[in-house]
């Protein structure tokens, strides 16, 4: 009876460490096509919705995994822009350390009452 117990144990937890495994295959597929989303989105100025349909659309005409088009194109535009970095840097380096100053105005304008929204 204890050997059935032992056998039974070991089943639960292999099955156990499949489904972990599988699982964090998932996230990490889900995390690649984010990221290659959020690249989409920058590059083309677009939103998460319309990067997905990029992607979704190049996975289909060409009958490839969703995460293998994403992982591709993610290391590709990383390689790019690592190609010509020295004014990307520059300007992307402006956007973070002046990040504090557009938050400030905003808030201050959130404070003052005025409207979230901008009038155009």
């Amino acid at each position: 009876m204890c050997a059935e117990h032992s056998d039974f144990g070991d089943i639960v937890e292999n099955e156990a460490q499949r489904v972990s495994a599988d699982v964090r295959a998932i996230i990490e597929g889900r995390a690649i096509i984010e990221q290659t989303k959020g690249m989409l989105m920058l590059v083309y100025g677009i939103d998460d919705a319309a990067a997905f349909q990029m992607l979704r659309q190049q996975s289909q005409q060409h009958n490839i995994k969703l995460r293998l088009i994403a992982e591709q194109i993610r290391g590709d535009l990383v390689e790019l822009c690592t190609a010509q970095p020295p004014l990307r840097q520059r300007n992307a380096t402006n956007v973070l350390l002046t990040a504090h100053h557009r938050i400030a105005a905003a808030a201050a304008r959130l404070t003052d009452g005025e409207s979230k929204v901008r009038a155009g």
